[in-house]
Order: structure tokens, then C-alpha cells, then sequence
């Protein structure tokens, strides 16, 4: 990282950035044509243990996703929470916006296992559920506090999941928000 004066380092001070985001933005391989990148905004569920981050996804059960994760399951990915812009009227170039983010990259892998994709549902219910109530996300909401979600093995058939794992990933924030990190 080029700004030291901005990372963010530790599995908690990382996953408090996670627990702020709704959407990660995720990179592969274009299936049909290696020399072209594709990305798509999903929504997930995370755990990070011991520098070990996993993010669970879920989908269709057919689709470009997953064709190109068969194909190659090297995978980049980013989420961000943006916050206030500051404007420096005398001079605009050193205008910029608070902002918090985890980029990484690693290896995805369809989840076949009933047991872990009832667990990956259940994190990602979770993660979207408390991202909304976060007192720091612009997306705060007021209802009633964020739960334990529980699939069951027929619910689960329904959908394809596939998680992502890595130990290549950053975090980092701009100024003031770095503080509270």
C-alpha cells in the first residue's frame, strides 16, 4: 500500500469496515473472453478469523458467475463505505472524500457442502440485516436490531452459493475515519 498513513491494520479494525458494507464488488475472469475482466456488485456475508477472510455469495443456480469461477477461480474484490466529501474552496485538489475500504483478492469456490451453505446464507442475512442498522452507514435505518437468520437444507437447494477466500486482502480509510477504525 502506498499510503501507510492510511492503512488499516488487524482483523477487527478490518471487519468494522465489513460490517458497514452491503455490497462487494466482485472480479473475474470473463468466461467467454480471457482478455476481458468482469465484475459484478453482490451482496454477502462475511467471517475473518486469524487473517483468514471468507465471503459468501449467493446466486442462480446457472449463470456467467459461475461459469467463469469453474473456468478460473482467481477472483479480486472490493467494498467501500463512502462518507462525508469535504470541499476546499481556496483549493479544489485537496477536495476529497472520508471513505473506508477492503480490496483483496483470492480463491472462489461453489459451496457444496448443505452445512456451510446454510452457513453462508445465514451470514449473509446477517450482514445485510446489521450493515442497515450500523450507526456509521448512510444507510442507517431505525427498526428493530439486526438477528440470527437459520436456513434449512430445502431452502438452501434453492440457490447456488459460492464463497470467496483470502489471506490477500487491505484495508484502508482517509483521514478523520481512519480514526475511528
Amino acid at each position: 500500500m502506498r499510503r501507510k498513513d492510511r492503512e488499516v491494520l488487524g482483523d477487527e479494525n478490518i471487519a468494522k469496515i465489513i460490517e458497514q458494507c452491503t455490497t462487494c464488488h466482485v472480479a473475474m475472469i470473463d468466461d467467454a473472453d480471457a482478455n476481458m475482466p468482469y465484475v459484478i456488485p453482490l451482496s454477502f456475508g462475511y467471517s475473518l478469523n486469524s487473517g483468514v477472510l471468507e465471503l459468501y455469495f449467493h446466486c442462480a443456480h446457472i449463470g456467467k458467475k459461475l461459469d467463469c469461477i469453474r473456468k478460473n477461480p482467481n477472483v479480486a474484490f472490493s467494498m467501500c463505505v463512502e462518507n462525508l466529501i469535504e470541499i476546499h474552496e481556496d483549493v479544489y485538489c485537496k477536495s476529497g472524500r472520508f471513505y473506508a475500504s477492503v480490496v483483496g483478492q483470492g480463491k472462489a469456490e461453489i459451496v457444496e457442502d448443505v452445512a456451510e451453505k446454510c452457513h453462508g446464507l445465514s451470514l449473509l442475512m446477517e450482514q445485510q440485516s446489521a450493515a442497515s442498522h450500523h450507526p456509521d452507514s448512510a444507510h442507517s435505518t431505525q427498526s428493530a436490531a439486526p438477528h440470527k437468520f437459520e436456513f434449512t437444507p430445502e431452502q438452501a437447494a434453492t440457490v447456488t452459493v459460492f464463497k470467496i477466500t483470502s489471506t490477500n486482502f487491505t484495508g484502508k480509510a482517509k483521514n478523520d475515519y481512519a480514526q475511528k477504525c
